[in-house]
């Protein structure tokens, strides 16, 4: 780990506090090697929506319930998944609440609605990708003309919006492919790869 922002353990409590009806979904995400990297409260192996997930990371994700006893330490981030309309909501509803009783953290929304599928992250209060792109710049004395960055997805508008090249994947959603920045293929068709020799390997040259 080069560099990372927890979330206060309080604040983590407060968040999940606030979707007693997302506990299903919820997971806490340590910055921990191999097992209890990801605690679930429970997890069905054989839920269809999360079943490769699980299986993927069978070696990283645990079981603890209460979730809440599973803080221990402060964790990087809380994650929710589940379908678009009940995820926005839940969105607002912690964005809204996220200063409240001193509770604050940062809430993000990523959407795939073809898939009707969205994760909502709560973090550190300030923590973004963006924020975190540019601190780690600053380390390195690069300013923001010197940055590309490629997204595709709302989490990564702010970082988007600091990096001097901005780049869109071609399975963007809207709202990203209109914004008037450079454009790649999609993740299947190698766009990142396309993208840095296009604005990285060409610009040196």
């Amino acid at each position: 780990t080069l560099m990372r922002r927890l979330l206060p353990r309080q604040a983590a409590r407060a968040a999940l506090g606030r979707a007693p009806g997302h506990r299903a979904s919820a997971a806490l995400i340590f910055d921990r090697p191999l097992a209890g990297q990801v605690v679930f409260e429970s997890i069905d192996w054989n839920d269809p929506r999360h079943q490769r997930f699980y299986e993927a990371n069978r070696p990283f994700v645990s079981e603890q319930s209460p979730l809440e006893d599973a803080l221990t330490e402060d964790p990087v981030q809380i994650m929710f998944t589940g379908c678009c309309l009940p995820m926005r909501r839940l969105f607002d509803d912690l964005r809204a609440a996220a200063t409240e009783d001193g509770a604050h953290y940062s809430v993000a929304l990523t959407e795939y609605e073809r898939r009707d599928f969205s994760l909502v992250d709560v973090m550190q209060a300030g923590c973004s990708k963006g924020a975190a792109l540019a601190d780690w710049a600053s380390r390195q004395g690069l300013s923001p003309s010197e940055v590309m960055a490629v997204g595709d997805n709302l989490n990564d508008l702010e970082m988007l919006e600091f990096a001097g090249t901005a780049v869109v994947m071609g399975n963007a959603i809207e709202d990203l492919q209109t914004r008037g920045w450079n454009r790649t293929t999609t993740n299947d068709e190698a766009g990142v790869a396309k993208a840095i020799e296009t604005f990285v390997f060409a610009a040196a040259s």
